[in-house]
């Protein structure tokens, strides 16, 4: 065998090799890491944080909070509807032009809020003054630590609204608040106004789909603040059909208010890439906290300014991106005047009412009764024999 037929061997012998080395290194690459699930993000729903004179001369604000803080601080957000201007330049003041100061929204932080709708009809009460106030209460240092999140109003006049994006144990949220009635009207370029007309809401609803599609969130919130009578319970046939719009459009949770009482919720399902995306639609949310009812008639428990103390914390769990809400939790609060020291807000259960005196005892389990007649999900309470007499 002469010398160039050995070199031509050995050299296509050496060519296999490395093909088969070449070969195995694309073959044998290391396998790809799953990502572990992500655990269910749970989301809790309030209604109105208000500031009536009853609430903001109390000398602690922490006690407003201090019975459903364990709940508002074991879920992942919590969301409130901040119904007052918060300027501490300006002197506390009540209807029909609210104002707070930092430590009433400071209470309500540390109560478990971490999500505040600030677009509603009180936004500008007191103008560029309370609206900047605002601003500046809700970014301030005290409270950078607390990673709140708030949309509704503009620092610049006119500029485009933009949503912003939460971002929560590997979950992404994306939440906007917008309001279709203001008090004063002419001043609505530093606040998210969404007039309630035909044309508006057409460019509006093709703004949330952009939205979606830009943020890719795994979960879309919009607050409306919604513009219709106060005090009504029944959900308009009109406000339904909006809603749903809306939903349409690219928004898993619609978070309605303004009425001051609740007017419930109800799931719809949309037809999606991977499966059925859930919306959930709330009405009305009625008050979280408000001095509405700070006295209570006991002898007509039924009556309409009743329905201002009674609500519920509506808490929706996400289990999968894209597929909207899953389970649903109602928790019934109701608020509760301690004499000299303002409202608090309790959990509208059996240890709460049992506790009271007879009278009083009467007069909330018959308000719970009106509430289970017309709201959904809600459990029955157990009545004393006493009181069945």
């Amino acid at each position: 065998m002469n010398g160039d037929l050995l070199r031509r061997r050995a050299f296509a012998f050496l060519c296999i090799i490395a093909s088969a080395f070449l070969l195995t290194c694309v073959t044998d690459s290391p396998p790809q890491v799953k990502e572990p699930p992500r655990p269910p993000l749970v989301l809790t729903f309030a209604g109105d944080i208000m500031a009536h004179t009853v609430n903001f001369m109390m000398d602690d604000y922490r006690r407003i909070y201090e019975d459903l803080r364990p709940v508002l601080t074991a879920d992942d957000l919590s969301f409130g509807n901040l119904e007052t201007p918060v300027a501490d330049s300006l002197p506390m003041s009540t209807f029909p032009s609210f104002n707070v100061h930092s430590a009433y929204l400071r209470a309500a932080v540390d109560g478990g809020f971490d999500v505040f709708s600030l677009a509603n009809n009180h936004a500008n009460d007191h103008g560029i003054v309370g609206i900047r106030g605002t601003l500046a209460a809700v970014s301030s240092p005290e409270l950078a630590g607390f990673g709140i999140a708030t949309s509704g109003l503009r620092a610049v006049k006119d500029e485009p609204m933009r949503p912003v994006l939460i971002e929560r144990n590997g979950w992404r949220v994306l939440f906007l608040a917008v309001t279709e009635i203001l008090n004063s009207p002419d001043r609505s370029r530093l606040v998210y106004y969404l007039p309630p007309r035909a044309d508006a809401r057409e460019a509006f609803l093709t703004d949330r789909a952009r939205m979606r599609a830009e943020y890719q969130p795994d979960l879309f919130v919009l607050s409306v603040h919604a513009n219709e009578p106060e005090y009504v319970r029944a959900v308009s046939e009109a406000k339904r059909k909006w809603f749903r719009e809306i939903a349409t459009a690219g928004v898993d949770v619609v978070w309605g208010h303004h009425p001051h009482v609740m007017q419930g919720w109800e799931t719809v399902s949309f037809p999606s890439v991977g499966g059925d995306r859930v919306a959930l639609l709330m009405y009305s949310m009625g008050n979280f906290v408000s001095g509405q009812r700070y006295t209570p008639n006991r002898d007509n428990p039924s009556g309409p300014r009743e329905y201002t103390g009674d609500a519920v914390l509506l808490q929706a769990t996400v289990a999968s991106p894209g597929a909207g809400v899953g389970a649903l939790r109602a928790i019934p609060i109701t608020s509760h005047s301690v004499k000299g020291r303002g409202v608090v807000v309790r959990r509208f259960d059996d240890s709460f009412v049992s506790g009271l005196a007879p009278a009083w005892e009467r007069y909330y389990r018959a308000r719970y009764e009106s509430m289970r007649s017309y709201l959904p999900l809600l459990p029955e309470l157990s009545v004393p024999a006493i009181l069945k007499e």
